[in-house]
């Protein structure tokens, strides 16, 4: 009986590794776009607590590095707040550097200085309350947050560190 030789020109029916593997590799990229698309959206209030948080910490290294105070002054109320440099003598708003450029706040968000600096006088726009010193040896300060649904404190201790305080309902 002669002896058949199997077909190996002849492709068998079904699925290569291959085309498996780019199945699963799509399915990997909609679930994961699926995913991402799914979670909730940061509340204004957190979103700018973080902001500030990051903006803070980028203005006492400004100032360390420069040599020179930054300072932060809360303007319009409480919705928009100013990074400042002091030289010769004046306070100059910082317009053109990329992280501390003036910010609004989201218009349900207000921003307080809890505990600050005593500014002589009484507050006047573009004057910080609050600075960080070019020598790291700020001071104390707190700031505050405050939505309807409730508020954040930001302080920066005395050890040079920023704290975040988690609030309730205002």
């Amino acid at each position: 009986m002669p002896c058949s030789r199997p077909d190996t020109n002849r492709r068998d029916a079904g699925i290569s590794l291959i085309e498996v593997l780019v199945g699963v590799s799509i399915l990997g990229i909609v679930a994961f776009a699926i995913t991402l698309s799914l979670q909730p959206q940061a509340r204004p209030l957190d979103r700018e607590t973080d902001r500030l948080a990051l903006r803070l910490n980028q203005a006492a290294e400004e100032a360390v590095a420069t040599g020179s105070p930054v300072g932060l002054s809360v303007e319009a109320g409480g919705q928009s707040y100013a990074f400042h440099r002091y030289v010769d003598r004046r306070w100059w708003v910082l317009r053109d550097h990329p992280a501390l450029s003036a910010h609004r706040l989201d218009e349900a968000v207000r921003l307080d200085v809890a505990d600050g600096y005593w500014v002589a006088d009484g507050g006047a726009a573009g004057i910080p309350a609050i600075w960080f010193d070019p020598a790291g040896l700020t001071e104390p300060f707190r700031l505050r947050l405050e939505t309807p649904d409730g508020w954040t404190e930001l302080g920066w201790s005395g050890g040079g560190g920023l704290e975040r305080i988690e609030g309730g309902r205002s």
